[in-house]
């Protein structure tokens, strides 16, 4: 929390201060109650292998994870055009379309994101990461 506010204070001239909860509830607390003034930790890690599950509980207009009370019409329609797309192909571009207004409004700052770790077998081949770091278990072949 100081490295991140010294960081925030030295890049950017903000004199930034954090502030010490003794637990997560107790943030999450302040979170739901919207008595934060502030910027604020989130988290996020997706519950199914899409982007959906990215945007629409995040940044969608009442989505029960926008904690940041974020709402852009132009948004929402890509992601109910997304949803209702009759492709994966098409609801991906309509979700990266989508990213585009997030990139262009910015409602949150991504401050890390985790970097992929993998190793390597003679004994397999077709082994690709996906958009989350995870290995696309389903892909890989034996050899």
């Amino acid at each position: 929390m100081d490295a991140v506010s010294n960081s925030i204070k030295n890049t950017l001239g903000i004199d930034a201060q954090g502030k010490a909860y003794p637990t997560f509830k107790a943030l999450r607390t302040d979170v739901t109650a919207r008595t934060i003034t502030g910027a604020f930790r989130s988290g996020w890690q997706a519950d199914y292998p899409g982007l959906y599950d990215f945007i629409q509980p995040l940044y969608y207009t009442g989505a029960s994870s926008n904690d940041g009370d974020y709402s852009n019409p132009e948004l929402d329609k890509k992601i109910d055009e997304a949803a209702s797309a009759k492709t994966i192909d098409e609801s991906n571009k309509l979700l990266n379309d989508a990213q585009t207004i997030l990139f262009k409004d910015l409602p949150a700052i991504p401050l890390w994101y985790s970097n992929v770790s993998g190793g390597s077998s003679e004994k397999v081949s077709d082994v690709q990461i996906g958009w989350d770091s995870d290995p696309l278990y389903y892909s890989i072949t034996k050899k």
